[in-house]
């Protein structure tokens, strides 16, 4: 069973995928792959009609305007611990124009919910040439930004028939013509862009006084060796030199004393 729908090529990657056949319709989950650690799950849920209408008898699956529904309250549903936020942009993908919300979590993570319904075609004669596609897109990530996540929405590839994209002009509104939430100052965010704390500057300990001893008065002070005090104390002469005693002259004893 092949997925009715791709996330762009490096990711989310598909995990699995989940069919259910309704008479009218084909509805599919794809899990996608996630860091985040917000509770809640990645996925893609697409429903391709067969044909216009659906009222959700006979086993049917009711094909409902995307203004008779709360799309507000899914989005928290989703993501309920992220404070998600609707965008008041206007934006669309290649398929036409989508809707989303955002948020971030507790945990850090930024959550977006998107939302997209892609009207059926019709024949020349006025008759729908096929059903609606319906897309929600629900991402949560702990290091990817809002406009990254976003991105995922632009990227998106449905593998199924939908339009003629060389048929469409390049206006608002139509398909094949992506806008973005482009302002002045760049992509415009739903949530506040965090900034990176600021990391406060070690300031260096404050070295203590050396504290001098106080000597009492008369003692006496002796330098390092290699030391110089810079003072001048007073100046001991030298020792006087060994003086050699003078000799004694001792007289000869007397001739003839024997």
């Amino acid at each position: 069973m092949g997925a009715l729908i791709y996330p762009p090529p490096g990711g989310p990657g598909i995990l699995g995928v989940v069919q259910t056949t309704f008479a009218n319709a084909i509805r599919q989950e794809i899990s996608l792959a996630t860091q985040a650690r917000t509770p809640g799950e990645n996925k893609i849920t697409i429903v391709l009609f067969k044909a216009a209408g659906g009222d959700g008898s006979a086993g049917e699956l009711a094909d409902t305007p995307l203004v008779e529904l709360d799309l507000m309250s899914e989005a928290r549903a989703a993501w309920p611990q992220a404070n998600m936020k609707l965008s008041p942009y206007y934006v669309q993908n290649d398929y036409g124009p989508f809707g989303y919300a955002a948020g971030r979590s507790p945990a850090g993570d930024t959550c977006v919910y998107a939302w997209q319904r892609i009207e059926p075609t019709t024949r020349p004669s006025g008759a729908f040439k096929r059903g609606a596609i319906s897309v929600r897109l629900q991402l949560c990530d702990k290091a990817r930004s809002e406009e990254s996540l976003l991105g995922v929405m632009y990227q998106l590839r449905i593998n199924a028939d939908v339009f003629d994209p060389w048929r469409a002009p390049a206006q608002i509104g139509r398909i094949f013509v992506p806008i973005k939430p482009q302002g002045v100052e760049g992509f415009a965010t739903v949530t506040p862009v965090s900034q990176p704390k600021a990391v406060p500057r070690r300031q260096p300990a404050a070295s203590k006084p050396v504290e001098t001893p106080v000597l009492p008065p008369g003692t006496p002070i002796v330098p390092a060796p290699g030391t110089s005090t810079g003072t001048t104390g007073p100046i001991v002469p030298a020792p006087p030199a060994t003086q050699t005693a003078p000799a004694v002259l001792v007289p000869p004893p007397p001739a003839g004393a024997n």
